[in-house]
C-alpha cells in the first residue's frame, strides 16, 4: 500500500474532483450532518473558517493498493481509511473517503478537514511517516504485500526503501547533450538561443517567487529548468558568464594615503556607468562646507544688529 498526502485550501475543488462524472464511489462520512459531498464540501469549509492561523485545512489523502492483493472490498477500504486516519490523529475530525475505479489497481480518496471541532488544527508534522506507519500496521494485520516506504520501516523487516527510484518519473523530461553543451559553452545570449534553436528548443525566463528562472522548452512542448540539467546552467550563472558586469580595480595609492578602490566598467555599446559615490561626494563636500559657513555669517550680522 503507497499514501500521497496532498494539502490545500478548497474543500469545493477537491469534492468536485473527486465526485465529477459519478466515477467516485463514496464509502463514507465522518462527523458530517450532510449525506452529499458538495454539502459536505460547504460544511467543512465553514468549519475551517474558525481557526484564522490555517492557511491550508485541506488534507488529500490518496491510498493506493498493491495490485498483487486481492481487490479490497468497500467494507476493508472503510476500515482502512479508519486506520490511516488514526494515525495522522485525525480520527475526530470531518472527512470522506470515496472510492474510484479509474485505474488498474483499487484506491481511495481521503478529503479530511484539518481542523476540529474545537476550532485548533491537527499538526501535520512527520504525516508521511504517520501514514506509512498506519500503512504498515494494515498490511501486516490483513496479511497484504508489504511495500518499503522511506519514511517507516517495514515491521517485520525494519527496513526502508534506499536508493533511487527503480522507474523514472515520468513527469521529468530529459534534454539531449547537445543541448547542455550549448548552455555550457555558449559564448553570448545570441549563441545560446541560435544553439539551442538548431536543435528545436528554445530558453525562456520566468518568475519564480522574487527570483527568475531559465525554462527550456523542446520540439515536443516538454520543460525543463535549465538547473535541472546542469547545476553550472542556472539562470543566475549563466547571467555571470554571459552578461558584462563592473570589475574593482585598484587605483594607485596616495602618498601617505591608503589604497582606493574605483570602479571601471567594461567597454559596452550603449551602457553607461555612474562615477563612483565617492568621487562625487569629495567634490560636493567643500561647497556644501563654504554654503553653510556663508549662512552661519550671514545669521551673525542680523543677530548683532537686532540685539544692538
Amino acid at each position: 500500500m503507497i499514501a500521497k498526502i496532498i494539502k490545500g485550501r478548497d474543500f469545493f475543488r477537491l469534492s468536485t474532483y473527486l465526485t465529477r462524472d459519478r466515477r467516485g464511489e463514496v464509502l463514507d462520512m465522518r462527523h458530517l450532518s450532510s449525506d452529499d459531498p458538495e454539502a459536505a464540501a460547504s460544511e467543512m469549509q465553514t468549519a475551517a473558517s474558525v481557526s484564522v492561523r490555517t492557511q491550508q485545512p485541506v488534507m488529500h489523502i490518496v491510498v493506493s493498493y498493491d495490485p498483487a492483493d486481492a481487490e479490497p472490498s468497500n467494507a476493508d477500504m472503510r476500515q482502512d481509511a479508519a486506520g490511516v486516519l488514526r494515525g495522522l490523529g485525525l480520527a475526530e475530525n470531518q472527512a470522506i473517503v470515496v472510492r474510484h475505479h479509474d485505474r488498474d489497481h483499487a484506491h481511495m480518496h481521503l478529503m479530511v478537514n484539518r481542523v476540529g471541532a474545537d476550532g485548533k488544527s491537527v499538526s501535520d508534522s512527520n504525516s508521511f511517516a504517520r501514514a506509512e506507519a498506519a500503512l504498515r500496521r494494515i498490511e501486516a494485520r490483513r496479511g497484504l504485500t508489504v511495500t518499503p516506504g522511506r519514511h517507516a520501516p517495514a515491521p517485520d523487516t525494519g527496513r526502508r526503501m534506499r536508493g533511487d527510484r527503480a522507474t523514472p518519473d515520468p513527469r521529468q523530461h530529459n534534454a539531449p547533450d547537445g543541448v547542455r553543451r550549448t548552455l555550457l559553452t555558449a559564448g553570448s545570449w545570441k549563441d545560446l538561443h541560435s544553439g539551442l534553436a538548431t536543435q528545436g528548443w528554445r530558453a525562456e525566463t520566468v518568475q519564480r517567487g522574487r527570483g527568475q528562472g531559465l525554462i527550456l522548452i523542446g520540439p515536443d512542448g516538454q520543460r525543463i529548468g535549465a538547473g535541472q540539467i546542469d547545476r553550472a546552467a542556472t539562470l543566475s550563472r549563466i547571467r555571470q558568464r554571459l552578461d558584462p558586469r563592473p570589475v574593482q580595480t585598484a587605483a594607485p595609492t596616495p602618498a601617505g594615503g591608503r589604497p582606493r578602490v574605483t570602479q571601471q566598467a567594461p567597454v559596452s555599446p550603449g551602457r553607461w556607468y555612474p562615477p563612483p559615490w565617492r568621487n562625487r561626494w569629495a567634490n560636493y563636500r567643500p561647497k556644501e562646507s563654504a554654503e553653510a559657513a556663508r549662512w552661519m555669517g550671514a545669521a551673525r550680522r542680523r543677530c548683532k544688529s537686532v540685539f544692538n
